[in-house]
């Protein structure tokens, strides 16, 4: 079997992908409790806070809703800027092939530590730190069949 994919991320799926990690961990928990928290406090208070009060009641209210995620996509604007465009990834029995414009790496199987399954992508790391990933848009309708391919060659080796 042999596989070759164009890595390709735009930049609102580095935000779709930060936005549900954050929010799957401590960190979103507490954006939520202290956004609900904020919403409170500007029902109890808005009406009879004067305007400095209303003022930081507001931005409390608006600033996980609304600044925090603004804030993510810039920075995915950002960190997709900064992104080789033109990887492509070739996957066969030997291992995966990174290649780079003139730029050309190996990895055997037995140095792929392990793939991941999302709902919109496969990662395939290439080391402990580092992966590679492939969204539902590149891999198309062989998300499933590529990703138990990884997956069988990785366990084996």
């Amino acid at each position: 079997m042999k596989y070759q994919f164009k890595m390709d991320i735009s930049a609102l799926e580095l935000f779709q992908i930060t936005m549900s990690r954050t929010y799957r961990s401590l960190a979103g928990t507490v954006n939520i409790i202290f956004t609900v928290a904020m919403l409170i406090l500007a029902f109890r208070f808005l009406g009879t806070a004067n305007m400095f009060y209303r003022v930081l009641i507001i931005f409390g209210c608006l600033l996980f809703p609304v600044f925090h995620p603004l804030a993510i996509y810039g920075q995915s604007i950002k960190q997709k800027e900064n992104m080789p465009s033109d990887v492509v990834l070739g996957f066969d029995d030997r291992g995966m092939h990174v290649d780079q414009g003139n730029k050309h790496e190996d990895i055997p199987w037995k140095r792929i530590p392990k793939v991941i399954k999302q709902k919109n992508m496969v990662i395939v790391m290439s080391d402990k730190l580092h992966g590679y990933m492939l969204t539902d848009r590149v891999l198309g309708d062989k998300k499933e069949e590529f990703y138990n391919y990884v997956l069988n060659k990785i366990s084996r080796d």
